[in-house]
């Protein structure tokens, strides 16, 4: 990394004001990749803070200011906090950070590592480094499948066209047929046309990818926004419902994508702008796939964790089915007796087991 580049600083827009967020943190006895400082009395002093003490940084994030004047940053890692903390202690004042006149000048800062409420007795969790291949059997990574251009055609298109949805930490659109987020199921609702240059850059998928044939078949499309930070749960697309090829295209912003099976297998690969993933076979039956909620992912090859973009699209192209599916897979099979249970039960409430084996938590891809 550049140690001259600017750190990336990010403050929520609008004017200053006081929120009780920092109460969602507590204090830490270990290094953590979080800091609290106080007092602060605007949001200036905070970006000013943040440019200072993140010299190392890839990015931090500043939250707002609390009722007790405090900031809480968000660091990439571990030693990057510790740099920073290390910097900020040994009695600094206010007036020596901040320049003589400052209010409260002669105040000394406080300074210590920080961590989420609900993970302040835990450590934190080791990722799982995102392969830039595929290594889950029927899974497809075509990287630049569409150009710049095309992407910036896309996201027009997706921010322009069809009638949008707002899930709990993301917007979404359907075309061909409105996905239902009760069954899991595209229903008989059909809402606008699937736009033409989706299906346009979807014909140009190679002939000897695995799925070519269902992909060509797809008529079911689910655009997605994900903010920074928002991600997906773990869940098998419906196999009574889908046909046996899912593809995503990403634009604008890349991620990680992680893959799981009952017998804790577990993958990772790294999806970045305008690639295409295909799944087919195993891959879509078999392996649960989701995005993790966080800001930073951890890639092979890559000494410091990589932040997300701002925001990502997704393209999701999928072919209903007609007819109960004969995959080989039937504990993962809702068509038959497996442990994923029925899908004519997914209304009645009787799978009580199928939102933990599936992840059924109303997501979509």
């Amino acid at each position: 990394r550049d140690s001259s580049a600017r750190p990336r600083v990010r403050l929520a827009d609008g004017a200053p004001r006081v929120t009780t967020r920092a109460m969602s943190y507590a204090k830490s006895t270990r290094p953590t990749r979080f800091l609290r400082v106080c007092p602060l009395r605007a949001r200036d002093e905070a970006r000013a803070l943040a440019e200072g003490a993140a010299r190392e940084a890839v990015e931090v994030d500043a939250r707002d200011i609390d009722a007790k004047r405090a900031v809480t940053f968000e660091f990439a890692r571990v030693e990057d906090a510790t740099a920073a903390l290390e910097r900020l202690r040994g009695g600094r004042t206010r007036a020596s950070v901040f320049g003589a006149g400052v209010a409260d000048g002669e105040t000394a800062l406080a300074c210590g590592y920080s961590a989420r409420a609900s993970d302040s007795r835990a450590p934190e969790r080791e990722r799982t480094k995102a392969s830039r291949r595929s290594s889950v059997e029927g899974l497809t990574l075509i990287e630049n499948f569409v150009t710049v251009d095309e992407e910036r055609a896309l996201a027009t298109l997706a921010a322009t066209s069809g009638d949008e949805t707002r899930l709990a930490r993301r917007r979404v659109k359907h075309f061909g047929y409105a996905f239902d987020y009760g069954t899991r199921d595209a229903n008989l609702k059909v809402v606008d046309e699937i736009p033409e240059l989706a299906m346009e850059v979807l014909r140009r998928l190679p002939r000897e990818t695995p799925g070519y044939e269902g992909a060509m078949r797809c008529d079911q499309v689910t655009v997605n926004e994900y903010p920074r930070g928002v991600g997906l749960a773990p869940h098998v697309d419906t196999h009574s419902a889908f046909g046996d090829t899912i593809l995503s295209l990403s634009l604008l912003g890349g991620t990680v994508m992680e893959f799981r099976t009952s017998g804790e297998a577990h993958r990772a690969i790294y999806l970045p702008p305008r690639s295409l993933l295909v799944m087919h076979g195993e891959s879509r039956y078999r392996w649960q796939h989701y995005i993790p909620h966080r800001k930073f992912d951890t890639l092979e090859g890559e000494a410091a964790p990589t932040p997300r973009d701002d925001v990502r699209l997704s393209y999701t192209f999928r072919e209903r089915r007609s007819g109960p599916c004969e995959c080989a897979f039937p504990l993962q099979c809702d068509s038959r007796d497996g442990a994923q249970s029925k899908c004519s039960k997914r209304k009645t409430g009787k799978t009580q087991a199928f939102a933990e084996l599936v992840g059924e938590s109303g997501d979509s891809f």
